[in-house]
């Protein structure tokens, strides 16, 4: 099947590649066993900083739309790899500790969830609810959350769209329909552990990843490469700042991009009472031949 060809390749991709890669399958492993307990955090730590590109910024060609193009247009921008030209930030890089046993409260199991809540996947464009929603894409394109607790997944758009998630054995975590406009589904998902592709199976240009973890420990860069990770308790952590390959090496069958192997980066940090610790994580981790390529239709339709 088009779905499995795609997991496949590119778990091939991620297995085929550095140590680091190893190194980040084990910290998954770690993740799915932690245990997270609630406890009062009294002079918590604070990690802040900026994901940064270092050295030119290459254009990645957009992503050709195969579907809906009547509303979605003939072609998307690629979020694979979004860079502030200002200041060269990063957005969508994943940092987070690597394993908290303990510390600050979670939100309660019966919190309500609201539409510009955090703990939302947003799939498609209403800039009257959310000025930085995409047309046709999940405004989340890289997606972290507390995986005991519950998500919402809301559509915006006059078209169906389904968050469809894989783990490394290419099987399902969920595959969540949204069928209606403005109508927000509340879910868990437990078994979206560490870093996971997803996809609308419905467009194939709608592809991102999600980052689940028992704590809360973690932060997605915005659009200026800022992150910042508050209340930690006092105390030894490894750090991971994550960013997906951005440069295609093929096409599946289904003719969604395959990236290279994810940029990572690990620092041991130590933390004390009341601490703000600034740090700056430079990317690409290795230097990757930028040799982008744009798969094409036969013909212009809907």
């Amino acid at each position: 099947m088009t779905r499995r060809k795609f997991s496949v390749n590119y778990f091939k991709i991620v297995m085929a590649s550095f140590t680091m890669i190893m190194v980040f399958s084990a910290h998954t492993n770690v993740l799915a066993k932690t245990k997270y307990k609630e406890i009062e955090v009294k002079g918590g730590a604070t990690i802040k900083g900026i994901a940064k590109w270092k050295g030119d910024i290459p254009t990645l060609p957009p992503i050709t739309v195969f579907k809906h193009m009547d509303k979605c247009g003939q072609e998307v921008l690629n979020p694979a790899l979004v860079v502030n030209p200002t200041n060269k930030g990063i957005k969508f890089t994943a940092v987070y500790l690597e394993k908290v046993v303990a510390g600050k409260a979670l939100q309660g199991k019966k919190a309500k969830i609201k539409v510009n809540s955090p703990e939302v996947l947003h799939a498609g464009r209403d800039k009257d609810q959310r000025p930085e929603s995409q047309l046709c894409n999940f405004e989340e394109h890289v997606f972290g959350f507390v995986n005991t607790r519950n998500v919402g997944l809301y559509n915006m758009e006059d078209l169906l769209h389904n968050p469809h998630a894989f783990g490394s054995n290419d099987a399902t975590l969920f595959n969540t329909p949204l069928p209606d406009r403005n109508r927000m589904t509340k879910k868990k998902l437990k078994r979206v552990k560490g870093i996971n592709r997803y996809q609308c199976d419905t467009h194939i240009h709608m592809n991102g990843w999600m980052l689940g973890l028992p704590h809360p420990y973690f932060s997605i860069s915005d659009k200026n490469g800022s992150f910042a990770i508050q209340d930690i308790p006092p105390g030894k952590y490894k750090l991971i700042a994550w960013h997906e390959g951005y440069n295609i090496n093929e096409f599946a069958s289904d003719k969604r991009p395959i990236y290279d192997e994810p940029h990572i980066i690990e620092k041991e940090v130590e933390l004390v009472a009341g601490q703000v610790l600034d740090l700056n994580f430079e990317f690409p981790v290795r230097e990757v031949i930028v040799k982008q390529e744009k798969m094409e239709r036969e013909v212009a339709g809907h």
